[in-house]
């Protein structure tokens, strides 16, 4: 593996990092339907403003949201809903594998 591919993979590993917690992917699905700042998410998922805004910085920091600043606010966006997209194959993916396990067990 040569060092394009070592950074390349690094980068993968750190946005699946930071997929890892289920209140960021939910945060993620929330940034998909519009901009939001950090006050106004944190009140949407109901968790404190400095928690939200934690979560916020690791997104942000593998490059899937980007922060706009509109006077006193900061707005935050998704800027990779692809991101999004790949998880739910993946997860209909396991699903249906999942089904067809359980079928197949109750048919013998």
């Amino acid at each position: 593996m040569n060092a394009r591919d070592k950074a390349r993979y690094k980068l993968r590993a750190e946005m699946f990092k930071a997929l890892s917690h289920p209140m960021r992917i939910f945060m993620l699905e929330k940034l998909r339907e519009k901009p939001w700042c950090v006050c106004e998410l944190a009140v949407e998922v109901g968790i404190e403003k400095s928690i939200a805004s934690k979560h916020l910085s690791q997104l942000k920091r593998v490059g899937l949201i980007e922060d706009e600043k509109r006077g006193t606010l900061v707005e935050y966006r998704l800027v990779a809903p692809c991101i999004l997209e790949m998880a739910e194959c993946a997860e209909a993916t396991v699903l249906d594998k999942r089904k067809k396990h359980v079928e197949l067990l109750q048919s013998t």
